[in-house]
């Protein structure tokens, strides 16, 4: 199950402390507005004892006659019973409130008792050998309780809403600054590291976590600098050496002459140049891409031209492998961009499905397009890219299998590459379909659209 948003956890939790707040609160005046009503229950029941007693003793009553005083004192009295010396009930008003005499405690208190379901409150006061219980009914105390709640659970709902609500709009209001952070740190990429998240002047637990996160850009900032200017420079010290290694080695080569122990030896030295050349010029336009240096000629490019003029050149490199070479390329579709770098693209694909075939397999060169994109696919019989693999088949220096790469001269570059000439075309490169029989790479691109 998907976690609910912050914003909506904040109104459900502000609405859910608000109830049970509401009913704590709705209890405990509950529960005190009872007790005060009890108190003055019992408060009443005594002050009626106090006059019985007191009429008994004014007027000495014979026998039981100064109880009737209790009827005209508290019309409310529910009624009565007097107990003698051992306990013993002598009258009981109505008769079934005898059965009071059992629940006695001889302590002077008041407590609560049922008959037959009917609630009572019953006052025992003793004066002499003569103990007294008066009991009534709390209706007043339960009647006020119970509004009391009633009142409560009808406002619960709106209590609700509004604590919701208020939730709402106050998570909302605290993460409006948490909105606009967002917002900027999606903006900032590999070639907008200099831009930094906007700070306030609040000194608040916000504030500082943009001071943290801007502090981070910074380290960032300067150890991607730092990487790419080593690449940069490594790449630029490495191509003039190299191409004096290369000139004398193919210099050595064509003078003759040599021992064919030496020949095969310079020939082999002259293929690892020629690889170490090409890493370091991928290295180095790589370094251009990563600081934003590279200016794209935005030409009209005839995609269905270059098309088939890297179509001839798959043919050439896949003869040595007798593989069978289908080009689909309409004319007249072009595209904005560079024709230099995007022909790099397509070369680099057409080396990889040659390099990575079956011996007699086949390579398909098609283009396509619609009026908004042009989509470019090359496709080959190859072995198939593992599920597990596909994911990081554009980053650099990565390789099915480094001894597949060492063998065919891969150098894990050639992707990563294409990838970054794509992007900076407004592109996408993406692996369309890879399993035992076939493995095909698209790349997408937006169509020259004509005034």
């Amino acid at each position: 199950m998907k976690p609910l948003a912050f914003r909506w956890r904040i109104a459900l939790g502000s609405a859910f402390v608000t109830a049970l707040a509401l009913a704590m609160f709705s209890l405990i005046v509950a529960y005190t507005l009872y007790r005060q009503d009890i108190d003055e229950l019992d408060a009443r029941l005594a002050t009626d004892a106090r006059i019985a007693f007191a009429y008994r003793a004014e007027t000495k009553s014979p026998g039981d006659a100064w109880l009737e005083t209790l009827a005209h004192n508290d019309p409310d009295l529910g009624g009565y019973v007097l107990l003698g010396p051992k306990g013993d009930v002598r009258l009981a008003s109505p008769a079934n409130y005898a059965a009071l005499a059992k629940h006695t405690k001889n302590s002077g208190r008041a407590f609560n008792h049922s008959i037959q379901a009917l609630k009572l409150r019953v006052g025992e006061f003793v004066e002499g050998d003569t103990t007294l219980l008066l009991a009534a009914e709390p209706r007043d105390a339960d009647q006020d309780a119970r509004e009391l709640l009633e009142g409560y659970a009808l406002a619960l709902p709106f209590v609700l809403l509004l604590a919701g609500g208020g939730g709402w709009w106050l998570a909302g209001r605290a993460l409006q600054p948490m909105e606009q952070i967002t917002l900027k740190a999606e903006s900032i990429t590999a070639d907008r590291l200099s831009e930094r998240l906007p700070e306030t002047a609040a000194n608040d637990e916000i504030a500082r976590h943009v001071r943290v996160l801007n502090g981070m850009l910074d380290r960032l900032e300067r150890s991607f600098l730092q990487a790419g200017r080593f690449a940069a420079d490594a790449s630029h010290e490495l191509r003039t050496p190299l191409t004096i290694l290369r000139g004398e080695v193919e210099q050595a080569l064509h003078a003759g002459e040599l021992p064919p122990a030496q020949e095969a030896f310079l020939v082999n030295l002259q293929e690892q140049v020629v690889a170490l050349q090409k890493i370091t010029e991928n290295l180095l336009l790589l370094a251009r891409f990563d600081a934003g240096k590279i200016p794209l000629d935005n030409a009209v490019v005839d995609l269905s031209a270059l098309a088939a003029e890297v179509g001839e050149d798959a043919e050439l490199l896949a003869a040595p492998r007798q593989l069978q070479v289908e080009v689909w390329a309409p004319s007249g579709i072009r595209v904005p961009g560079d024709a230099v770098l995007l022909r790099r693209v397509l070369l680099n694909l057409i080396d990889n499905a040659v390099r990575y075939n079956r011996p007699e397999g086949r390579i398909k060169i098609a283009l396509e397009g619609n009026a908004r994109e042009v989509v470019f696919r090359v496709g080959n019989t190859g072995p198939g890219i593992p599920a597990g693999q596909r994911d990081d088949l554009f980053k650099r220096f990565f390789r099915l299998n480094a001894d597949r790469g060492r063998a065919t001269g891969g150098s894990g570059l050639g992707l990563s590459l294409c990838r970054e000439i794509v992007t900076a075309h407004r592109g996408r490169i993406e692996l369309a379909r890879s399993d035992a029989e076939w493995t095909e790479f698209a790349v997408h691109l937006p169509r020259l659209q004509m005034e």
